[in-house]
């Protein structure tokens, strides 16, 4: 195992199970808040394959500390020149990490989120929680089995 990769384990480790902090992937994309669409799609390219989500995209300033985020769908339709900071959504839903699952998964459900940032008191960004680890322990096995056939695939 790589040094970077037990570094991210032991902090993982470190966190209640159940919580942000256990379920979060640190395999996340984030641009800094200067950059325009050209410059983030280039990024994106570059460090795509390497995440475990990429429908959002988090800006965050130097000190990582979390200023916005917006999805690709946003990215697509700006102009190559546009400023991020034209078109990063400022008000972000956001759990800290010793969030419980069954809150996480709430707040999912409520603002329909794919994935939702997870950050310290100081609002410094440390991961994500998908969707589908936050409604994993949640929804009941029975539901988990039939949800592929809600979304069209069929066996």
């Amino acid at each position: 195992m790589e040094t970077e990769e037990a570094d991210e384990v032991r902090e993982l480790l470190r966190y209640e199970e159940d919580t942000a902090g256990g379920l979060m992937t640190t395999e996340y994309v984030t641009v800094l808040p200067g950059m325009n669409a050209a410059q983030t799609i280039e990024h994106l390219r570059k460090v795509g394959e390497d995440a475990e989500l990429v429908y959002y995209v988090y800006v965050t300033d130097p000190e990582d500390h979390l200023v916005g985020v917006f999805s690709l769908s946003d990215l697509i339709v700006a102009q190559p020149e546009t400023p991020i900071a034209e078109f990063m959504h400022k008000r972000i839903v956001s759990v800290e990490l010793d969030t419980e699952q069954d809150e996480i998964a709430q707040i999912v459900a409520k603002y329909n989120l794919i994935a939702v940032p997870v950050v310290d008191a100081e609002n410094k960004m440390h991961g994500i929680v998908t969707a589908d680890d936050a409604l994993d322990k949640i929804l009941p096995t029975a539901w988990k089995k039939r949800l592929p056939h809600f979304f069209g695939a069929h066996e």
